[in-house]
């Protein structure tokens, strides 16, 4: 299966992101990393020059498909090899929520995912730095704390992979299903 990476930005609008993550440097930086497929979900940001909504080309030897919103999006985003994503938390839990799924992929495909956060400072309080700053400390993410810091960070993590001879592998949190349902059950008192 090719390799592939999902940008997202969710509902809000994060022009410097999309305007980082489609530079000619991170899309090259991305194509060493080895990924051949890329979604970037723009939501209300403005695009690059060159760069318009539905857009499907090849750009330095990926297939890049460019959208607004899409209804698949939490599924794209579980399956994607590398996440790059504002740093909300629903965003950061559609990432998370597959790595613990009963899927026939193996456990080190799954284990082998990466996620780049890029707290969008734009937003009035900082909660998505503080989410991101969490999820480092944690080993779970990889942050770019400046959306124009994006091509050099994925050139980092792209020699990262190339002296390793694959991606790291985080060490992500154990994810109980069923526990929210267990916990609601309770305070409802239906147990």
């Amino acid at each position: 299966m090719p390799s592939t990476c999902v940008l997202t930005v969710g509902s809000t609008r994060f022009d410097p992101l999309v305007a980082s993550f489609l530079d000619p440097t991170s899309l090259s930086s991305l194509s060493s990393l080895g990924i051949q497929h890329v979604l970037a979900q723009v939501g209300n940001s403005s695009l690059p020059e060159g760069w318009k909504e539905g857009t499907r080309m090849t750009e330095q030897g990926l297939q890049v498909e460019v959208v607004r919103f899409l209804g698949d999006l939490e599924e794209r985003v579980g399956r994607a090899d590398l996440v790059v994503s504002h740093a909300g938390a629903g965003s950061i839990l559609s990432f998370l929520r597959p790595l613990n799924s009963s899927s026939p992929s193996s456990s080190a495909e799954r284990t082998r995912r990466q996620l780049v956060l890029i707290p969008n400072s734009t937003l009035m309080d900082s909660h998505q730095s503080d989410l991101a700053d969490e999820m480092e400390k944690k080993g779970w993410a990889v942050v770019c704390r400046r959306p124009e810091d994006l091509p050099a960070t994925l050139k980092q993590l792209a020699s990262r992979a190339e002296q390793q001879g694959e991606m790291p592998a985080p060490d992500y949190p154990e994810l109980y299903k069923g526990r929210m349902q267990r916990i609601i059950d309770e305070t409802l008192g239906y147990v």
